[in-house]
């Protein structure tokens, strides 16, 4: 793709994002809805590899279950369908069977769904990255399967339903976690108290959009919510957790019924954790931290309810594009050297460890297919990204989105790895170290985004 493209792209959602005047959406199209929701189990076995680590380990405990959660909407004869998966990520080839084994399951165009990952960091290794190994078995004998499961119970239970969508607002959980150094050099986590912060690299994006959806009679059935927050981690390195995910929708569960479904998808959020480095924490107990941000957004969820005016009438609409992400690799010298630092054992095994990653990206293709996913349930709209990233991007395409409520789903639909802005680049830190986990090329984020935002302008005049 040209310079010219990517400034066009760019250029595109500048002007989406600007003083261009869409048409209000007509409600002359709505129909009534159906709404079902159901949830399969993914737990794995004891002994199973775990994600999330540079360096191999595996699970020796089971503190709570991973669970497929599938949400289906129906209206006007267009059917869609939202999965939820307590996993890290989900590669392309993964993801494409699984909305295939939902698309048979329920008879629901794979354009139409969306399957995205909590990016919980205590579930099996689904992706195979530096001593991480994917865990084949468990991919195609539980996670698939069980996803065209859910799928299938949802659409068995659709119902006559009723929809409302709202924005909450929980600031108190995130902190860009990229910090500028009085150096002059960008550190990622730089630890508690450091007086050699400065300030932080970018912002965080409190905001939780949210689409809810009730029984014709008044039920409550299932919410679709969206945060822009890494996962917590506060629990051992070898159990098996849904992280607050999990919390967030045993809570729910609890408030609104037994049969309630919630789904809590990650927000643009490449860069945002849940680590406040101003100031060393106070001493808590294992998966205290997970249960009170799963508490706090619970609370928005339950306060937009109380509010909010449900429609028994909306548009539903999908619609999907393939974006050619370039892959970033190596060069000229730049080759010989990886190969040296990476049998150098005299080095740090995660230095040795990432030319290892480097010289593995030359073996792949310069270019690879990723799905960009929006979609409509009257005025919610969400867009789907499959990779992590930067929470800039997602706060410009909420500005960009004519919708009132816009969610930005990542780790959706594949799996792209770490998407930094342009000038992070720059910047340099973690996220942008080269390897099968941050291989994007710069310009990438930015036109998944301008992608995306003409995506939304089509799905408002629908």
């Amino acid at each position: 793709m040209t310079e010219l493209t990517r400034r066009t792209f760019i250029g595109n959602m500048a002007l989406l994002a600007g003083s261009v005047a869409l048409p209000r959406a007509e409600s002359a199209q709505a129909q009534p809805l159906r709404a079902g929701a159901a949830v399969a189990d993914i737990t794995p076995a004891v002994g199973i590899s775990l994600a999330g680590s540079l360096t191999a380990r595996s699970a020796k405990t089971i503190l709570d279950p991973l669970h497929a959660r599938a949400v289906v909407l129906e209206s006007g004869g267009t059917r869609i369908a939202f999965v939820l998966l307590d996993l890290i990520a989900l590669n392309n080839d993964d993801t494409a069977r699984a909305r295939k084994a939902a698309s048979k399951a329920a008879n629901i165009p794979v354009e139409n769904i969306c399957v995205s990952c909590t990016h919980t960091h205590s579930a099996p290794c689904t992706l195979t990255f530096f001593q991480s190994e994917r865990e084949a078995a468990y991919i195609e004998k539980t996670v698939i399967p069980r996803v065209g499961e859910a799928v299938r119970k949802a659409t068995e239970r659709l119902q006559p339903a009723r929809v409302a969508w709202a924005n909450g607002w929980e600031p108190r959980a995130g902190f860009n976690r990229r910090y500028h150094m009085k150096d002059g050099t960008l550190k990622m986590n730089p630890g508690y108290a450091n007086p050699n912060v400065l300030r932080p690299a970018g912002p965080t994006d409190p905001q939780i959009p949210m689409l809810m959806i009730e029984s014709a009679d008044g039920k409550p059935l299932a919410v679709v919510a969206n945060y822009s927050l890494h996962y917590i981690g506060d629990r051992p390195g070898d159990v098996i957790s849904a992280d607050y995910f999990g919390k967030f929708a045993n809570l729910m569960r609890e408030r609104k019924g037994q049969e309630f479904v919630a789904l809590l998808t990650h927000g643009a959020s490449g860069d945002v954790n849940n680590v406040d480095v101003s100031k060393k924490p106070a001493p808590r107990e294992p998966g205290e931290r997970s249960r009170e941000v799963a508490g706090w957004i619970a609370d928005q969820v339950d306060q937009c309810w109380a509010k909010a005016k449900f429609e028994e009438e909306a548009v539903i609409a999908a619609t999907q594009s393939i974006y050619l992400q370039r892959v970033r690799k190596l060069k000229g010298a730049e080759i010989e050297e990886a190969r040296t630092q990476s049998e150098n054992t005299k080095l740090p095994l995660v230095d040795r460890l990432y030319a290892k990653e480097q010289l593995a990206l030359l073996k792949w293709p310069d270019e690879i297919p990723m799905v960009i996913q929006s979609l409509r349930v009257g005025g919610f709209a969400a867009s789907t990204f499959p990779g992590e990233v930067f929470c800039r991007h997602g706060l410009d395409l909420k500005h960009a989105s004519p919708f009132p409520v816009t969610a930005f789903i990542e780790l959706a639909n594949g799996y792209s790895g770490y998407t930094p802005t342009r000038v992070d680049y720059d910047l340099g830190g973690y996220e942008t170290r080269l390897a099968r986990s941050a291989y994007a090329t710069p310009f990438t984020g930015e036109e998944m985004v301008a992608l995306a935002a003409m995506q939304l302008r089509k799905l408002w005049q629908s």
